[in-house]
């Protein structure tokens, strides 16, 4: 399990549900087939792949871009480039790592052309919460606001890596892979943003007069 970097794991508030593990595995037995049938052209096969695919990198692409506009179209984009690419998809086993980094890179594209903060709303949601625990709710998402707003500060490139890394569940050689950087280098960039992060989160709570253990 990675490395927790607030209030003992970043996992508390960042733990990614994507629903039931056999419906994941049998989807990744899926995946080789699919993605061969889409390089012969079948589109079911891509809408499957997108069916499947689109949430998950949805989730990337926001976190990373900071918008939920640009999100949109970067996942757009990465879907386009996956048909217009797919006879060059070599290892169709390997196809979730090639979506990730292809989407990597139309992310930090979007970064470079058009910074823009995420409105917190946009993250968390209007909801109000459930009466019998307000008090407990609004604590975890405060908590939950502080921590996004330092991972929005990192860097592009260590913002990604931790995207990956704790949102994802991803390795750090599959990080290595997408991102295009040696595996020393992620886990530079992992220790440096948690440092960051940790500093940040620090100075935030002794501005408002709460101690936290990191």
């Amino acid at each position: 399990m990675p490395e927790g970097i607030y209030n003992g794991s970043i996992y508390r508030w960042f733990q990614i549900r994507d629903g039931p593990w056999k419906e994941w595995m049998d989807m990744e037995q899926e995946t080789a087939g699919l993605v061969l049938r889409m390089a012969e052209g079948d589109s079911q096969a891509f809408d499957r792949l997108m069916e499947y695919y689109y949430p998950r990198i949805l989730r990337v692409a926001y976190l990373i871009s900071g918008s939920h506009a640009d999100s949109e179209d970067i996942v757009q984009e990465t879907f386009v480039l996956c048909w217009m690419n797919r006879k060059k998809i070599k290892e169709p086993e390997y196809f979730g790592n090639w979506l990730y980094k292809t989407l990597t890179r139309e992310a930090w594209r979007y970064c470079r052309k058009n910074r823009k903060e995420q409105p917190m709303e946009e993250v968390f949601g209007k909801e109000e919460p459930e009466t019998a625990s307000v008090l407990e709710e609004v604590m975890m998402r405060s908590r939950e606001k502080e921590l996004y707003k330092a991972i929005r500060n990192l860097p592009v490139k260590q913002r990604t890596a931790v995207v990956l890394y704790y949102f994802n569940q991803m390795s750090i050689r599959e990080i290595a892979g997408i991102m295009g950087c040696l595996e020393g280098t992620v886990k530079s960039r992992l220790y440096t943003a948690r440092a960051n992060l940790k500093q940040e989160l620090m100075e935030e709570n002794r501005r408002v007069g709460r101690e936290i253990t990191l």
